[in-house]
């Protein structure tokens, strides 16, 4: 584990420059195991490409992610984008992945990147953020109701586009 004190880490919003630093970062722990299973942190979701995060338009419009910084070199990333949805139609922030390399992790930068998309989302007017979770992933539950989050009454169904 690398320690870094807080003033050491810089948040900011992410950019397309990014993306091949937030790619490494997922590829590193994208086979990481869950401890106490036999399952790893992302083995359920399999890779990620640069088309695809470069699709969701860093630092456009709609977009809410951020990446922490230390030295000069991108340590974790929050991927979020502003979205209508639910009855009434409501624009939410949406937390669509947080990743924080295993070597930096345990000291708040997580945290740091959900306040600061937290912030943007005050800052436009948006009231509410989610975070889309896998109902397995307990650990990660567990850690955004320390983060003030709650379970919401939603419940999500999913059907592929060929039926």
């Amino acid at each position: 584990m690398v320690n870094v004190e807080k003033g050491e880490v810089n948040i900011r919003p992410m950019e397309s420059r990014d993306i091949s630093a937030v790619l490494a970062i997922y590829d590193k722990i994208r086979e990481e195991k869950i401890p106490g299973t036999k399952r790893s942190r992302l083995s359920y979701r399999g890779t990620m490409t640069y088309e695809e995060v470069a699709s969701t338009n860093p630092g456009g419009p709609l977009d809410l992610s951020f990446v922490a910084e230390a030295d000069g070199q991108v340590i974790g990333f929050i991927w979020g984008r502003l979205a209508f949805a639910g009855i009434p139609v409501d624009e939410v922030g949406i937390i669509h992945m947080i990743i924080v390399d295993p070597d930096y992790q345990r000291q708040g930068i997580a945290g740091r990147l959900v306040n600061a998309l937290a912030e943007r989302c005050h800052a436009r007017g948006v009231n509410t953020v989610r975070a889309v979770i896998d109902e397995r992933h307990w650990e990660l539950q567990n850690y955004f109701q320390r983060l003030g989050f709650h379970r919401s009454e939603l419940v999500i169904y999913t059907r592929t586009s060929k039926s």
